[in-house]
């Protein structure tokens, strides 16, 4: 509830404050308390607090979304480390971010009914990953101040303990970390709302037409 607060009334007076603060805390931080291992609690939670690193989630690529069979980005095991290529786009606070979620393919199962299925799992990017890039920010409309961008990932190598949570359950995660971002996104329109409102009010207030 004190988190929801503070998005509403950040948004209130800035919605671009209150998108990175809900993207940080909903998408990036909170599925690391949820899932993480104890040192990948210890080593990203506090500096993720602190406001020292930015968070990011990557879920979203060209073709696909909440799609799990449309995810295109895979993660390669190689034994001592994870090999990951594709990319995502119109991710929050990718500019800036430190840390990132990715949902990446991890191979394949059969299914209840024997149909082929992607296994997705989840994983904690660090930004200055060999073969991991962030591309150019979208010109948005709205909401200029948040930093939404592409990231890309060319033989990006990261360590074995970078996996988040368990191997094949990263469609999971992900549909969980989403349902507690859209508590965050509800208090930024509610507090955009109430920002509108107080501004009309204001004006209207102290208009003369006459």
């Amino acid at each position: 509830l004190s988190y929801v607060m503070a998005v509403e009334e950040m948004s209130k007076v800035c919605g671009t404050t209150g998108v990175i603060l809900s993207a940080h805390t909903s998408l990036c931080a909170a599925p690391i308390y949820e899932n993480g291992t104890a040192d990948q609690k210890a080593k990203y939670l506090p500096k993720l607090c602190s406001g020292e690193w930015l968070g990011a989630f990557g879920l979203t690529e060209p073709g696909a979304g909440t799609d799990a069979q449309g995810q295109q980005t895979f993660a390669v095991d190689e034994g001592d480390h994870w090999k990951l290529n594709g990319s995502k786009i119109f991710i929050t606070n990718a500019g800036y971010a430190d840390v990132f979620i990715i949902i990446a393919v991890t191979g394949f199962v059969t299914d209840k009914r024997g149909r082929k299925q992607k296994e997705i799992s989840a994983f904690i990017v660090e930004r200055t990953d060999p073969g991991f890039k962030v591309g150019k920010p979208e010109d948005k409309m709205g909401i200029r101040g948040s930093s939404t961008c592409e990231l890309i990932m060319e033989d990006c190598i990261i360590p074995k303990d970078r996996l988040l949570g368990v191997k094949g359950k990263g469609f999971q995660l992900a549909m969980a970390t989403l349902d507690g971002g859209r508590i965050g996104i509800a208090a930024q329109a509610l507090g955009i709302a109430e920002g509108a409102i107080d501004e009309t009010v204001a004006y209207v207030k102290e208009r003369k037409q006459f």
